[in-house]
C-alpha cells in the first residue's frame, strides 16, 4: 500500500473515532442533567404530607379538617391516644395507607385565622353603647365599633374580651368571653374521653372543683397534648352547670405562663 493511502486511512479512522467520543459525551451530559434534576425535586419535602384540626377520630383513624375539607388519615391507635379533637396535627406518610401523626409545630395558637384567610383580631375593653347593628368597646387604644350578633349576653360597663374580623369595611365579631365568668384553676388531673373529647379536672384558689369539657369549638392558646398537670389556667366558659364538680363546657382556656 503506497503511502498515500496509509495517510488517508490513518485520517479517516481518527475522524471516525472523534465522532464517536464526542457522542459519547453528549450522551453522559444528559444522564448527568437528569440525575441532578431528580435529586433537586427530592431534596425540596414539604413540611408535613398533611396538617389541620382534628374534628373526629374513630376506628378509622384521625378526621382532619384542612381549609373546610376533611380528609380521614390511618394513625397506629397508641399514637392516636395522644392526641385530642381540636388540636392541630401535622400527617407524616408512611408505608402503604399509614400516616405517622405529631403535633403540627408550625401552627401558631396566638395567631388564628378564618377558613378563609382573614386574621383573627382579639382586643380587651369595656362595652360601651349597645344597639341592634352594633357594639362599641372602650380599649385602651380607642373605641372599636363591632357588628352586634344579635342575641348577645352583654350589658354596657361589662369587661370582656372580643374576637372579630375586619371585612366589608367593618368590624365584624366572631365571638365574646366575659371577664366576670372566668374560672382561675390549677389543672390536677387531664383525661380523654373515647370520642377523643379533652377533660380536664381543676380546683381554684377557694378549692372549688371542676370538670372542665374541652371540646372541638373550644379555643385554646397552646396545643392540647403539650397541657401538663398543675398547669394553671383560665377558662371561660360557655356553660357551667352542677355544684361538685361544676361541669364547664370551656368556650376559650388560656395558658397562664406568669
Amino acid at each position: 500500500m503506497s503511502l498515500k493511502k496509509r495517510l488517508l486511512l490513518i485520517l479517516y479512522f481518527t475522524l471516525l473515532l472523534n465522532i464517536i467520543g464526542c457522542a459519547n459525551e453528549n450522551g453522559d451530559n444528559n444522564v448527568n442533567d437528569g440525575n441532578t434534576n431528580n435529586q433537586s425535586i427530592n431534596e425540596t419535602p414539604g413540611r408535613y404530607s398533611a396538617q389541620g384540626r382534628i374534628v373526629k377520630i374513630d376506628k378509622d383513624g384521625l378526621h382532619v379538617e384542612n381549609n373546610d375539607k376533611v380528609d380521614v388519615y390511618s394513625v397506629d391507635q397508641e399514637q392516636i391516644n395522644n392526641y385530642y379533637i381540636g388540636e392541630y396535627v401535622g400527617l407524616n406518610k408512611l408505608d402503604g395507607d399509614k400516616y405517622e401523626a405529631v403535633s403540627d409545630e408550625y401552627y401558631d395558637y396566638n395567631s388564628r385565622h378564618t377558613s378563609s384567610g382573614e386574621p383573627i383580631r382579639r382586643i380587651s375593653g369595656t362595652v360601651g353603647e349597645i344597639t341592634d347593628d352594633y357594639l362599641l368597646a372602650l380599649t385602651e387604644m380607642g373605641d372599636v365599633k363591632l357588628s352586634n350578633l344579635g342575641d348577645i349576653d352583654l350589658k354596657s360597663g361589662d369587661q370582656f374580651i372580643v374576637d372579630y374580623v375586619e371585612k366589608n369595611d367593618e368590624n365584624q365579631m366572631i365571638s365574646y368571653y366575659i371577664e366576670a365568668s372566668r374560672i382561675h384553676v390549677t389543672v390536677k388531673e387531664i383525661s380523654r374521653d373515647t370520642s377523643g373529647m379533652m377533660r380536664l379536672y381543676g380546683i381554684d384558689g377557694d378549692k372549688k372543683e371542676y370538670d372542665i369539657f374541652v371540646g372541638l369549638d373550644t379555643i385554646t392558646n397552646f396545643a392540647h397534648s403539650s397541657l401538663n398537670t398543675e398547669e394553671e389556667i383560665v377558662v371561660y366558659p360557655d356553660n357551667v352547670s352542677g355544684d361538685i364538680p361544676a361541669v364547664v363546657d370551656a368556650k376559650l382556656i388560656i395558658l397562664d405562663e406568669d
